[in-house]
């Protein structure tokens, strides 16, 4: 319901008006009958639309009120008056009044001027929003837009034109761009070109190049279109101007990347491979299908679970799906692939999806290290500990090993026996924990220089405290071991207790 403040200073009119007004379905939030009071209900009320008299009580009259309330507020006005004189009717124009009735005031003629001045006050909210949003635009955006007249005089220019130029907008607009230093008189160019947007009445798409402000060589896309009156006449140019420099050397930057991301697919050691979020394989590198023996072709038309061992499939499978539901970024995993002669192969899996700009999981990149041989060579040192962890617990010597840092890694049961412990308490201890005080000085300086190099193997004379807090001495020969590179892995050590010596806590 349409919301009307009504200002008239005679009491009889004013009421005439609001019952009219009622009838048709209308709200008359209140009434004034002065200039001064017209702006203060404008202000508590906030109508929708003010029935405003030119004649009002007081030294304010209905124009001079309508200014400062256009001034202040969005409110649509319809002036009303007896009569109006050439001056009244001049200064009323100049508040763009949204209609205007003569008295007496017809019922039928006054609702028309309401209805059509809301309306158009709606269409006008409309276009000033639209506006200000292509304001923004034009401002805010980083190409250059302008506009010319026929003469090619600017009529417009974006803000980002403005700081290329160093000139506030109005010390552009009415100036040519030969005016402004732009490089507008080679040969006449530019002015042929709009001559010819003007003959062709057509858009004209080119690129071209030229020296800026700062000396440095540009190269623009250069986008002009007629711009037509009411009546469909040509009336100036539309121009847009795109700095191509920035965007080719973007461009060629991401060539190089791409280029080089394709070397690195094309000739990488280890497995790359995309697929769609359901373990599909849609491209792979070379090394992927020598590693499965599977053309591209072949691994297209399977799942990831027809080459992946039965045992694995469920937890690949369960890591995909928190993948999917943005639980985890990537997933990593060892897994045993089947390849095409139905050979186990070991490789180091890691996954993740690349996200859209809706937050929903696209495509997966898949990074496949084969680990066939260091999964044999672990299972080899497995087994081979397995089978010196025999030939020690068969041993009537006290044995063990620590790693480089002094943490013990295997020991045999005789040591285990003679000291108290059990296997897994004396696996979590290093050397100096069980070893006395009065001791431990002269086993670190001898473990250094193991591992230096500059001893190969050392005899000592020392005491270890047994699990009851007692000590026993033993007799050790220690000694390094070596891996084929000739580097230092572990240390042994082998002996027998001392029964000759003291023990005590």
């Amino acid at each position: 319901m349409t919301k009307i403040l009504i200002v008239e200073d005679e009491a009889i009119t004013a009421m005439d008006i609001q019952n009219s007004l009622i009838n048709f379905g209308f709200e008359v939030v209140g009434t004034a009958n002065s200039g001064d009071m017209a702006i203060k209900k404008a202000r508590e009320l906030k109508p929708d639309l003010i029935l405003m008299d030119i004649t009002l009580k007081g030294d304010m009259d209905g124009i001079e009120a309508a200014k400062k309330i256009k001034t202040n507020f969005d409110i649509p006005i319809i002036y009303m008056s007896a009569f109006t004189d050439k001056n009244t009717y001049e200064r009323l124009k100049l508040t763009n009044p949204y209609g205007f009735v003569s008295k007496p005031i017809s019922p039928d003629l006054l609702v028309i001027s309401i209805e059509a001045a809301v309306y158009k006050h709606d269409l006008d909210k409309e276009l000033a929003e639209s506006e200000e949003q292509l304001r923004l635009i034009f401002d805010s955006s980083k190409d250059f837009i302008y506009s010319y007249d026929l003469e090619g005089r600017f009529t417009s220019a974006n803000k980002h034109l403005c700081q290329a130029l160093n000139r506030k907008k109005d010390e552009i607009i009415g100036k040519t761009g030969a005016e402004l230093g732009l490089p507008e008189k080679e040969d006449g160019k530019w002015e042929k070109i709009r001559q010819q947007v003007y003959e062709t009445d057509s858009t004209i798409n080119m690129v071209t190049s030229s020296t800026g402000q700062d000396g440095k060589n540009r190269e623009y896309e250069v986008i002009l279109n007629p711009l037509h009156n009411l009546q469909g006449e040509i009336m100036g140019i539309s121009g847009v101007s795109r700095d191509l420099t920035e965007h080719k050397m973007l461009k060629k930057e991401l060539n190089e990347v791409g280029e080089l991301f394709q070397n690195l697919y094309n000739n990488a050691k280890v497995g790359i491979v995309m697929g769609d979020t359901k373990g599909h394989v849609l491209k792979c590198n070379s090394a992927f299908e020598t590693m499965l023996g599977y053309s591209l072709e072949e691994l297209r038309k399977m799942n990831f679970t027809e080459f992946t061992h039965p045992e694995d499939v469920d937890e690949e499978l369960s890591l995909l799906e928190s993948l999917r539901e943005g639980k985890i970024k990537f997933y990593e995993m060892e897994k045993r692939f089947i390849n095409k002669d139905k050979e186990l192969i070991w490789g180091k899996v890691t996954g993740g999806f690349g996200i859209s700009t809706n937050g929903k999981p696209v495509n997966s990149l898949i990074l496949v290290e084969n680990i066939n041989e260091r999964k044999k060579a672990e299972q080899e040192i497995k087994d081979y500990a397995t089978q010196l962890k025999t030939i020690l617990d068969m041993s009537d010597m006290a044995m063990a090993a620590t790693d480089r840092d002094g943490q013990w890694i295997n020991v045999n049961k005789y040591f285990l026996n003679e000291l108290g412990y059990t296997e897994q308490e004396f696996l979590d201890l290093s050397h100096l924990d069980i070893t006395h005080p009065d001791d431990r000085e002269k086993s670190s300086r001898l473990f250094s220089k193991l591992l230096s190099g500059e001893l190969d193997n050392y005899q000592i004379e020392k005491r270890y405290i047994t699990k009851e807090g007692d000590f026993k001495w033993f007799y050790l020969s220690v000694k390094t071991i070596k891996d084929k590179n000739n580097e230092v892995t572990s240390v042994m050590g082998a002996g027998h207790p001392l029964n000759n010596k003291n023990q005590g806590k």
